[in-house]
């Protein structure tokens, strides 16, 4: 016996991702994200409309008892941020410096060691500047941006959806 499972209609998609900024997209994502280990993602399930992040890790399996789409993800291998575009100019020459007074290499927390001297917020900075990319990256042009969320639902609710395949009626 096959399951049914209601899910949101289209109209109700495109009213939730209207209402979502680029920082509500980013942020689940990021707080979900543990760079090396898990990677992040921020999702919409499908079946109740809500929007929140999904940490999976290396092998793992992603939920398979939900139905949802991918909104936004960060890679556990990759870094989100550049160090350029997290600090101005002038803050990127006193981190500069302030970097080259430690004789080690590698310092895994020497940004967030600079945010405290520098009293910068680095979780509110990091999740703004997360926001900027997504928007300048990909919302930049709205509508493709949704067509886009609209293919991934449409392949999350139809096993064999195919956007570049017409019917002889639509011919």
């Amino acid at each position: 016996m096959e399951d049914i499972v209601e899910v949101i209609g289209v109209e109700h998609l495109k009213t939730v991702l209207s209402g979502l900024t680029p920082e509500d997209i980013v942020k689940p994502a990021y707080d979900s994200w543990m760079g090396g280990i898990k990677t992040g993602h921020t999702i919409l399930n499908l079946e109740t409309g809500n929007v929140y992040g999904l940490s999976i890790e290396l092998n793992q399996i992603p939920l398979v008892h939900e139905i949802y789409i991918e909104l936004y993800t960060i890679k556990s291998d990759e870094n989100p941020i550049d160090e350029k575009d997290f600090f101005s100019p002038r803050e990127y020459e006193e981190f500069l410096e302030f970097s080259s007074d430690d004789p080690c290499e590698y310092i895994p927390d020497i940004i967030t060691d600079f945010c405290e001297k520098n009293d910068i917020d680095e979780y509110e900075r990091t999740i703004g500047v997360l926001a900027y990319n997504f928007e300048k990256d990909y919302q930049y042009n709205y509508n493709m941006w949704e067509s886009k969320i609209l293919n991934k639902y449409y392949d999350a609710i139809y096993e064999d959806h195919n956007p570049f395949k017409f019917s002889q009626s639509s011919l």
